[in-house]
């Protein structure tokens, strides 16, 4: 593919955003939306939104493993994969998307569906991820960034929060 031909449609577009590796503008980006991210845990952590329950260490390697696939991967390309840069409702709807398919899992009984996923102080959290992620993706034109950012969100929460 030529620079000035665009993948077209959303399957083209995450395969193009799978293939992409970031830049190293896109990886500081990457880094400072992470602690962003992590601020925002934080501030959750102190406030009482999140409990610390420290998940036992001989758990801790599988899970990490398996949380790249499910829950990481799997929803960076199915809500981030296909938005391109200069599509802002899309984004937005990625987004939001993304911030219902939490509470959605719980609602309807699914395997992963967790009761802080309809907590609304958690939903925010959720929020500010996808926002991370969503930037990520778009300054980057990868989907890598948001992979890392989330998947480091993601073993965090497991491993002191229980998640």
């Amino acid at each position: 593919m030529t620079t000035d031909q665009r993948p077209t449609g959303p399957v083209s577009e995450t395969m193009a955003a799978l293939k992409r590796l970031p830049d190293l503008r896109a990886a500081i980006e990457g880094v400072l939306l992470f602690l962003m991210v992590i601020t925002a845990g934080a501030w959750a952590a102190h406030s009482g939104v999140l409990q610390l329950k420290p998940k036992p260490a001989d758990q801790l390697l599988t899970t990490w493993l398996s949380a790249f696939i499910i829950p990481t991967l799997s929803e960076e390309v199915l809500f981030r994969g296909w938005v391109r840069r200069g599509a802002p409702i899309a984004a937005v709807g990625s987004l939001l998307a993304y911030i219902l398919w939490h509470p959605l899992q719980t609602w309807i009984g699914l395997p992963f569906g967790r009761p802080e996923f309809v907590d609304p102080a958690f939903l925010g959290l959720v929020a500010w991820l996808g926002l991370a992620c969503t930037l990520a993706r778009l300054r980057s034109g990868s989907i890598w960034p948001g992979v890392i950012i989330h998947w480091g969100v993601v073993v965090m929460w497991i491993s002191l929060y229980g998640g």
